[in-house]
Parts: structure tokens; sequence; C-alpha cells
């Protein structure tokens, strides 16, 4: 159940690319009704809402940045070729996840709550997912882009949890043991 629930936040994230910080609550709301309305068109193929969905993908999240969080102290010690090679892996990785939660949606409802402040350069959005038994809290992350007024999502919090400190976990987990190389070959 928590698979689908987890779908929405991803969905609606879609259509993202750098707000300002006085629009990221109507927005959000504008772009998880825009998201939803795809997904729930009768007689689309999977591989359809793909394809109407994909082309925004890529102004969903800051992939430098989420990489650079999810492999932490390692990140310094890679060469500039190899922070892209992992940011390519973890940007495809991420990808596949989403579409594989596309799969799994079956008409919840979102409520975005509220916007909060938690320093001059992170907000947080508080939303619910509504389903029929459950309630779920989902917290996205921006961060205020340098020298800008735009944000971006660097994180998405789900019933507590961090994606990104998730993966920061595993692949901390997975290089006392392996290389840099086979964390690669294994995203």
């Amino acid at each position: 159940m928590l698979k689908k629930i987890i779908l929405i936040p991803l969905i609606s994230l879609s259509f993202l690319f750098g707000m300002e910080e006085a629009n990221i609550k109507s927005e959000m709301e504008s772009k998880i009704q825009t998201i939803t309305t795809v997904l729930q068109t009768k007689g689309l193929s999977s591989e359809a809402k793909k394809e109407q969905i994909a082309p925004t993908i890529d102004t969903i999240f800051d992939y430098q940045t989420m990489s650079k969080i999810s492999l932490g102290k390692k990140w310094k010690s890679l060469s500039s070729e190899e922070q892209e090679r992992f940011t390519q892996k973890f940007e495809s990785k991420l990808k596949n996840s989403y579409f594989e939660k596309l799969e799994l949606y079956t008409d919840q409802k979102v409520l975005v709550k509220e916007q909060e402040k938690v320093k001059s350069t992170r907000i947080q959005l508080h939303t619910e997912i509504i389903g029929a038994d459950e309630t779920y809290e989902v917290i996205y992350k921006f961060y205020k882009v340098k020298a800008s007024t735009d944000w971006r999502i660097y994180d998405v919090e789900i019933t507590g949890v961090s994606i990104i400190q998730t993966y920061r976990k595993q692949f901390s987990e997975f290089l006392k043991t392996k290389s840099f190389n086979e964390l690669l070959e294994s995203l």
C-alpha cells in the first residue's frame, strides 16, 4: 500500500523547475492536478502516459545535489568525471523508480497543506496523501538556488523517511565492502 502512496508525491513534482518562493504552494497544487489528470485518462497506455510525462521529469529533481547528498563524504573524493557518471546513473535509477510507481496510481487524493520556511535557503511544503484506508504525510524539501530567486526540490520525505537519506545509508553500507565502480554497476 505504501508503494501506491509514494507515487503521488513523485508525480506531483514532474512540472517543477525553479519556482519563486511565493508560488510554491499554488504551483504544486496546480501541477498535482495536471499530472493526476494524465494518470486518470482511460484508454491511455502506461507507455503513452510515460511519454506525456517524461519530457518534464528532468525538471523535477536537482540530480547533481541529490547525488552529492546521497554519496556524502565519498562525493568529494571522486573526480569530476566520476561525479558525472554517478549523477547520470543515479538520475536513471530515480527515473526508473518513478515510472514503476506510475503503474501503482489508483486515484489517491493529495492535499497541499502548508509551506514552512525552515531556514533562509530551505522550505518544506507539507502535503498529505489521502487513500481509502490511510493518510500519509509527504514533505517536499526545497532549497534556494544561489544567485537566483528560484527554489528547487532536493529531497522528498514520506511518512518521516527521507528518500535521499535512505539512499545515502544504502550507498554508505555498500561502499564499506565494495568499490565505487561496483556501486555504479549496481545502479
